[in-house]
């Protein structure tokens, strides 16, 4: 299983076996079938922002990590800033991302399940980088590979 770990900026508290406990980090999981329901969403988003901003905007994105650019892989600060100029509703993209994590995406501290009321509780930053992290570790690689 492909996965990849996201340490928060800003750890939050959250209900464990009746106890409170803090989290410092978030397991992302590759995506299965089982979430193409709000996988390809966020897909087809991301690959339309690029498509729609290609002719400038994208490398002004990507020009920001040369390192990464070199190693053919975008960083989450690109992919946020690539969705953030899109036309499209970003907004459903965090939709669908909160549906693709509470369905088994996303384990907070390696173990528990994502909820609700976790993501309710998390800074927004820690919302834009977990999307961010999830898109360029598992959607703008798939999109990269076989481009070599």
């Amino acid at each position: 299983m492909n996965e990849v770990i996201y340490q928060l900026e800003t750890p939050f508290k959250y209900a464990l076996k009746g106890e409170q406990v803090e989290a410092s980090f978030i397991t992302l999981i590759a995506p299965t079938y089982k979430s193409v329901a709000n996988f390809a969403p966020i897909k087809q988003a991301f690959t339309s922002a690029i498509s729609e901003l290609s002719h400038g905007t994208l490398s002004e994105a990507t020009n920001e990590s040369s390192s990464d650019e070199a190693a053919g892989e975008i960083d989450l600060k690109s992919v946020m800033h690539v969705l953030y100029n899109w036309s499209g509703d970003t907004s459903k993209v965090f939709l669908h991302a909160e549906a693709l994590f509470k369905n088994g995406s996303a384990l907070v501290e390696g173990e528990t399940k994502f909820t609700s009321p976790m993501l309710e509780k998390m800074d927004f930053r820690d919302v834009e980088g977990l999307l961010g992290t999830y898109v360029s570790n598992f959607i703008a690689k798939s999109l990269m590979d076989g481009l070599d």
